[in-house]
């Protein structure tokens, strides 16, 4: 990241939640918190913002995304429809630790579910650098029943073991779209701390697979992106295949109740349970 300026990248999908969050049937919540974080922004992405809401300005930015990484706002979109799928199947009481939340509203749109009263007592952490927790708090301000804390990964690991070890309630904590800028070393370290405690916490992460030849969208090996991204100091750090993560997550104790492919796109997700836990899962 620039240092004074929020995460470039959790901005970039702030914009795919506006552009295509209503077609995925997304929490009203979500798709304000991501326009008034364009719009909080300023310069560059207010204008991206305004662009969104008119048709005109709409085809242009399909247009940009057809050239840069075509798909984009769509998988961003499917990304975090899956994730809200999962996350409704948590039981009552569930805390909740959104690392890197950037300006992701499902959290806090879980809780105020009105069909979903039981959810209401959801405990939310939400973590973040500590320059885009700065707007998250002035468009989102002090909410009931939700905390914050700054977050500096992959240094500030032991922040998410001590909240995790405190908790008197079944911890799950979200990874999405972190991974892959955190060096892979590190990531595995807290890996297994994690799945060393004595109530490890569920994981609803998703990461990045290798690149080949005929990739498309994040599987494509693409300079547009790889420079956008070194640009803003949010360069891509750590890529691994599905079947790997997936066996490496079984060896630290966990068992994958749900994944989800991405479409091909190139970033899956995965939902790991501890087989130890003590999830009770809500009945169907």
């Amino acid at each position: 990241m620039i240092a004074g300026r929020p995460s470039a990248t959790a901005l970039m999908v702030a914009l795919s939640v506006v552009r295509r969050g209503r077609a995925f049937a997304l929490p009203d919540a979500s798709l304000r918190i991501a326009a008034h974080a364009l719009d909080a922004a300023g310069g560059g992405w207010r204008l991206l913002a305004r662009l969104a809401r008119h048709r005109v300005g709409s085809a242009l930015l399909d247009a940009i995304e057809r050239v840069a990484l075509p798909g984009l706002a769509t998988h961003h979109c499917r990304r975090k429809q899956w994730l809200l799928q999962r996350l409704r199947t948590l039981a009552p009481g569930t805390r909740l630790l959104w690392p890197a939340v950037g300006f992701d509203g499902t959290g806090l749109a879980l809780r105020t579910e009105a069909s979903h009263p039981d959810r209401h007592d959801l405990q939310l952490h939400e973590l973040d650098h500590p320059d885009s927790l700065r707007l998250r708090e002035r468009i989102v301000g002090d909410t009931p029943g939700v905390s914050r804390s700054a977050l500096r990964l992959p240094d500030d690991g032991g922040v998410l073991l001590d909240l995790c070890a405190a908790s008197t309630a079944p911890c799950v904590i979200v990874v999405e779209g972190l991974a892959m800028y955190l060096p892979a070393r590190p990531l595995l370290r807290l890996l297994r701390a994690l799945a060393a405690l004595p109530s490890p916490p569920r994981l609803l992460c998703t990461a990045l697979a290798p690149t080949h030849r005929d990739g498309t969208g994040f599987a494509a090996k693409n300079g547009i992106v790889r420079r956008w991204l070194s640009r803003q100091r949010e360069p891509f750090l750590w890529r691994c295949p599905q079947a790997r993560l997936h066996a490496l997550l079984r060896r630290l104790g966990y068992r994958i109740d749900a994944d989800w492919d991405g479409a091909g796109y190139g970033e899956y997700a995965i939902d790991a349970v501890p087989r130890a836990a003590r999830f009770v899962m809500p009945a169907a």
